[in-house]
């Protein structure tokens, strides 16, 4: 029976102080919060026109718009894709300052906007300027 009493009185509830474990965490964390490098990505180089405030261009551009429905639009009248080459060549060589503009409706199909910028670029637009335009009305 003593034994007994021995085990009772040798078994106490012992806590385990976790507070030195949260703080060697939060120590841990912030050292490699700090000593992360942050990696910058590669993407596409976009070159930005300069903006002369004293030159101002009044020159219509030229407009090319891809609908949903794969139909090809050139300065608001529709066309057939093989003809854009010739158009664009044609209001290029009376300025060949003239911007293209090219406006593609959202989820037309990628395919028919390809195809309009080779025409253009065959037809000497240096720079297209693309935009995509929002068909909800």
């Amino acid at each position: 029976m003593s034994s007994q009493r021995h085990i009772k009185k040798g078994s106490k509830d012992t806590d385990i102080n976790i507070s030195p474990m949260i703080d060697m965490v939060f120590i841990l964390l912030i050292f490699f919060i700090v000593t992360t490098v942050f990696v910058e990505e590669a993407g596409i180089k976009v070159s930005k026109p300069d903006i002369d405030p004293g030159k101002t261009t009044e020159v219509d551009p030229i407009s090319l718009k891809v609908t949903v429905s794969n139909q090809v639009y050139f300065n608001g009248d529709l066309v057939p894709i093989n003809r854009v080459e010739g158009l664009v060549s044609g209001a290029l060589s009376q300025n060949p300052e003239q911007p293209v503009i090219m406006q593609v409706e959202r989820n037309a199909l990628s395919g028919t906007m390809i195809q309009v910028m080779d025409s253009a670029k065959l037809g000497g637009a240096d720079k297209i300027s693309v935009t995509a335009v929002d068909t909800r009305g």
